[in-house]
């Protein structure tokens, strides 16, 4: 019998991903539209379905989720596993990302959907202080969750110790100040830590002074800053994009 724990994802993409992704679906709930979406989507896929479906309204799933942005689709998956810290390590991916004190589910999904599309190896996430990967964060990611290799670390401040001694370069991404480098002018390490801090607070000084190198968004407009899951669509965009085309120009 399998006792591993359960829990509900909701949405199209989520559930979508869950099943493309390999987690396992116990049970699939949802509207008679959204089950025929699903449906041609996975056989557009070649993905075929082993769980249990059901069609149930609009007022059924948001008793199964206490939700309203289900969009017609819910399912019952097994809870979300965490990839081991050492097989991480061992991938030796180019670019990992690791929020620090960002607390917000939405936050956290929005930065890991960015990080699985734009090519980023890896996301850390702190045991405290931090959101973890629940149903919600699995929605704001659009499914993304599914297919990042996301590992639960103790102490920051070690890991960033760690994976400097492995070669990568520790990048605190923080507002302008005296001593950051501006976006633009940054060039990208071959091995990148990207360190993304809480909104307000930012990083903590402990792992500011931690870093190798503190980058900055350029900023015009009179408002403190960027929204943290913005802040980190903006750099990451420029740093795969920039490694790209440091490894086209080696290759070449």
């Amino acid at each position: 019998m399998n006792n591993k724990p359960r829990e509900f994802i909701f949405g199209k993409n989520p559930v979508f991903e869950s099943l493309r992704g390999g987690r396992e679906v116990h049970e699939i709930y949802g509207t008679h539209e959204s089950i025929k979406w699903l449906l041609r989507k996975c056989e557009q896929n070649g993905i075929k379905i082993r769980a249990k479906i059901s069609t149930a309204d609009k007022n059924q799933l948001y008793k199964l989720v206490k939700r309203k942005d289900h969009q017609g689709l819910v399912a019952l998956v097994s809870q979300f596993e965490y990839t081991p810290l050492r097989l991480i390590l061992r991938r030796k991916p180019d670019i990992i990302v690791m929020p620090v004190g960002i607390t917000d589910p939405q936050n956290l999904g929005a930065i890991i959907r960015t990080s699985e599309l734009l090519g980023v190896g890896a996301i850390l996430i702190p045991k405290k202080n931090s959101a973890k990967i629940t149903p919600v964060v699995a929605h704001t990611s659009a499914g993304a969750v599914e297919h990042m290799p996301i590992a639960i670390v103790e102490s920051p401040a070690h890991i960033i110790e760690s994976l400097k001694r492995e070669g990568y370069k520790a990048v605190a991404c923080e507002k302008p100040s005296a001593k950051s480098i501006l976006l633009p002018e940054f060039e990208p390490p071959s091995k990148t830590l990207l360190l993304f801090g809480s909104e307000g607070e930012g990083l903590p000084l402990s792992i500011v002074k931690r870093a190798d190198l503190v980058v900055s968004i350029p900023q015009k407009g009179i408002i403190d800053s960027f929204n943290v899951s913005a802040a980190a669509a903006i750099i990451i965009y420029h740093i795969c994009s920039q490694a790209i085309k440091i490894k086209n120009s080696h290759s070449n």
